[in-house]
């Protein structure tokens, strides 16, 4: 079993692996954060590419609310974000242990390098990592290998640990030219492909778990989309960029509360909470705001919700401090 993100170092670790002809599953967990999942339909999803330029069967598995509850709960803290690093990867490790099991392969492999990711990747914690994986002995790390113990797969002669490396620290340069006399052309998805370490994404999130008790996937899904604006405890607004994201604000919220503009092109402005009567005015200063052609004194509003809809006029623009105020 191996992990693969499609980046450098998890490629070159599978390789390593059928040069020794090893037999090799790969598999990739994506989740709402994960830069490396397609955006959009029809998007190429790199780790599947890689996998099939490698020739091995991948299995891509979705990170489902056990994860999520991780995000907002880490037993072993966040980096500058919400990235809560080390226990993601005790997550996706023990999840590749299970498949490991069903398809009785003998071990797992990873692409980490000793000292190259400050939170995760140090000694203590790659043998925390292991241990609460439930991995011990049969985690592999091949590109670091003679920095490491070696595994169960290694004493036993399954694996060569001759042809293995001692690569350490933050530098890619022997990967690179690892990769170039390999002739490993398809890798992509560097370190830093994670939105839970964007500052935007954090102070969201952060909100979300803060302000909504009963919060689920779509919530989160929703922190990657769109402009989002706290309007009460109750009551946040998200606002789409454009027209493809209003389409999969839509989407994503099906009959769920929403406004625009009634008679006119303007912004979707998504609602999460139960807007009131009394946030017609702020809503509206809203939508106006976000209307910039927009230049009578008073524009309809529509509101809709499971299939009904009412109008209401807003003749008032939010002003600069305000919106900064509601800005998440």
């Amino acid at each position: 079993m191996a992990l693969l993100s499609g980046g450098l170092d998890s490629t070159l670790a599978i390789t390593l692996m059928l040069e020794q002809g090893i037999e090799v599953l790969a598999t990739n967990f994506v989740s709402p954060f994960c830069t490396c999942s397609p955006r959009k339909e029809g998007s190429c999803h790199m780790a599947t590419q890689v996998a099939r330029s490698l020739g091995v069967e991948i299995r891509v598995l979705s990170k489902g609310m056990d994860y999520l509850r991780i995000v907002e709960h880490p037993r072993f803290g966040r980096g500058r974000g919400m990235n809560p690093c080390i226990d993601c990867r005790i997550y996706t490790l023990r999840k590749a242990g299970q498949l490991m099991v069903e398809t009785g392969a003998s071990f797992v492999v990873t692409g980490e390098v000793l000292g190259q990711r400050p939170m995760s990747q140090h000694r203590s914690a790659l043998d925390l990592i292991e241990r609460e994986s439930g991995l011990g002995g049969r985690l592999l790390r091949p590109l670091s290998a003679h920095l490491l113990e070696p595994t169960i797969a290694e004493r036993s002669g399954l694996v060569d640990r001759s042809k293995l490396l001692a690569i350490q620290d933050r530098s890619r340069r022997e990967q690179l030219v690892l990769a170039q006399s390999q002739g490993t052309e398809i890798f992509g998805c560097p370190a830093g492909g994670c939105l839970l370490t964007d500052p935007v994404i954090a102070r969201r999130l952060n909100d979300l778990f803060l302000k909504c008790p009963d919060w689920n996937m779509e919530d989160a899904i929703l922190t990657t989309l769109g402009r989002h604006f706290r309007l009460s405890d109750t009551l946040k607004a998200i606002v789409g960029h454009n027209e493809i994201e209003n389409m999969r604000l839509i989407q994503i919220s099906g009959s769920g509360p929403r406004l625009e503009l009634s008679d006119r092109p303007g912004p979707l402005v998504l609602l999460r909470g139960d807007p009131h009567e009394s946030d017609r005015t702020n809503l509206g200063k809203l939508v106006r705001y976000f209307s910039k052609k927009v230049k009578d004194q008073s524009v309809k509003v529509r509101f809709q919700q499971d299939g009904r809809s009412e109008e209401w006029s807003a003749s008032r623009i939010a002003a600069e401090e305000e919106i900064r105020g509601w800005r998440i």
